[in-house]
């Protein structure tokens, strides 16, 4: 069994160099607060006990996690938007005993029957829940540790980075970037408050507001690496655009993006913005923690998501789980280190797992996404995938974003239809509806073009930023199509 997170941080080596850039915690402060958290909390958490965990992204949190891993306990991250319901029913299928938050730690019962976790469970992360109720996928050590290592050195991680961004330590995507692998590599953290929309968490993502902190946090603490997605990206430009000068931008050295597709155009402005910096587009998933593939600065390749990471196998296979040759679409699959479902065996290291995603692989072994498994519109005989139509509407000069999605139709199954988000709101719907539409059939063959196009001032996310599609399409079932 690997050992507990903290005894993989080089504490002696890195002990005056910064942790935290926001609070100017050191790493010699971070090893004591977690050595105090520790004595703290034994009297409440003892092995193997579920730890509910809330807070935003903060050093207290990593302080919390690295106490209650080297207590032994299960730490269950929870998002700080989560509802009193999202709660409840994480609490009951894990059956937690303690729930910790910027309020303290509470005990909630005794219950120590965890026959539903392997063994060596260290950690159990949600799914987005945008296909059903969230999944929880309980990790190791290992499943963990491994991944994120090997990220850090594919990304080339050092003790002077600073690593920021938007994604919230309740989700993989940042908790491996924010409290495992700067620590494995003695880097600083910037940590992004994202409460800044609190008060209305109906608030999208990409709001002015959020997006322009986020530019002050890089120019402010110097961030040389950012994690984000590609949403975020999109709405950063557009500030840049109108402020260019108001930024501070030349400490970036990585721009890394995950959790949908960028698309070459997105790649090609931000290369055009920030052309010292590496733009780097990965793909992973709850269950393999962090990415599975992915570009570095060395192999770019703008619109893929990249080649194998070391840790892992993977390839693409058609429905009968044979490999496809290369520029053939199926089904991705990876094989490796990895989380598996609540109340599953953790044999999983020699298991070919599929991650719903449709994706082909050229000559070159770099995987290029499609859509995921179940986004996929049959129309007219034919299979269409959204992100291809989504990438032709984006190249347009008045979108800032925009979502297909297959809408029920008696003669071809599926029509499509698209959800628009313009750059600039005061622009005349039914000018732009026409010129889109024939925009998109100048680059796309008939029966891909948008039948139906709506504008939306924002499209339905869930707390990580994922796209909504069910709630896309009940968008179009008041409106004639």
């Amino acid at each position: 069994m690997i050992k507990p997170f903290f005894n993989f941080v080089e504490w002696k080596k890195n002990k005056d160099n910064i942790f935290c850039v926001n609070e100017n915690t050191t790493y010699a402060q971070l090893k004591e607060e977690i050595e105090k958290t520790c004595g703290e909390l034994k009297g409440i958490i003892s092995k193997k006990d579920r730890v509910m965990v809330k807070f935003s992204n903060c050093a207290k949190a990593v302080v919390y996690f690295y106490a209650i891993d080297k207590l032994g306990g299960v730490m269950i991250p929870l998002h700080d938007f989560a509802t009193e319901q999202e709660t409840k029913y994480m609490i009951d299928e894990v059956q937690a005993n303690a729930f910790v938050s910027k309020g303290g730690a509470e005990r909630l019962g005794d219950e120590k029957d965890a026959g539903f976790l392997p063994e060596d469970a260290s950690m159990i992360f949600y799914t987005s829940g945008t296909t059903g109720k969230p999944k929880g996928i309980v990790h190791t050590r290992q499943s963990i540790f491994t991944p994120c290592f090997e990220e850090g050195k594919a990304y080339s991680i050092t003790g002077n980075d600073v690593v920021g961004g938007n994604p919230s330590l309740s989700f993989t995507y940042g908790f491996g970037a924010f409290a495992v692998i700067p620590l494995l590599f003695g880097a600083s953290v910037s940590f992004f408050d994202s409460r800044i929309s609190a008060e209305n968490p109906k608030v999208p993502i990409k709001t002015v507001t959020y997006c322009a902190k986020l530019l002050e946090s890089i120019t402010e603490h110097k961030i040389t690496v950012l994690y984000s997605i590609p949403t975020v990206y999109r709405v950063l430009l557009e500030i840049l655009l109108r402020m260019p000068q108001k930024y501070d931008l030349s400490s970036l050295r990585l721009l890394i993006t995950a959790g949908e597709p960028m698309g070459v155009p997105l790649h090609k402005r931000l290369k055009e913005t920030f052309s010292h910096a590496g733009i780097l587009e990965h793909l992973g998933c709850t269950e393999s923690f962090h990415a599975i593939a992915s570009n570095t600065v060395e192999s770019v390749r703008p619109g893929s998501f990249g080649k194998k990471m070391s840790c892992f196998d993977i390839k693409v296979v058609d429905e009968k789980g044979n490999e496809c040759p290369p520029m053939k679409s199926g089904n991705l699959v990876y094989k490796g280190p990895s989380g598996n479902h609540i109340g599953k065996d953790s044999g999983f290291q020699d298991q070919w797992r599929y991650t719903g995603d449709v994706v082909h692989r050229d000559e070159e072994g770099f995987f290029w996404f499609e859509s995921r498994n179940d986004d996929l519109i049959k129309t007219a005989g034919y299979l269409v995938s959204p992100s291809e139509i989504e990438a032709v509407l984006t190249a347009h000069k008045a979108v800032l974003e925009a979502v297909v999605v297959g809408l029920p139709d008696f003669f071809v199954n599926q029509k499509i239809g698209a959800v628009v988000v313009l750059k600039d709101a005061a622009e005349q719907p039914e000018k732009i509806r026409e010129n889109l539409i024939r925009f998109a059939g100048e680059r796309l063959p008939p029966y891909k073009i948008p039948y139906h196009v709506m504008f939306a001032e924002s499209v339905p996310r869930n707390k990580r930023g994922k796209i909504v599609r069910k709630d896309i399409s009940a968008m179009f079932s008041d409106s004639p199509v």
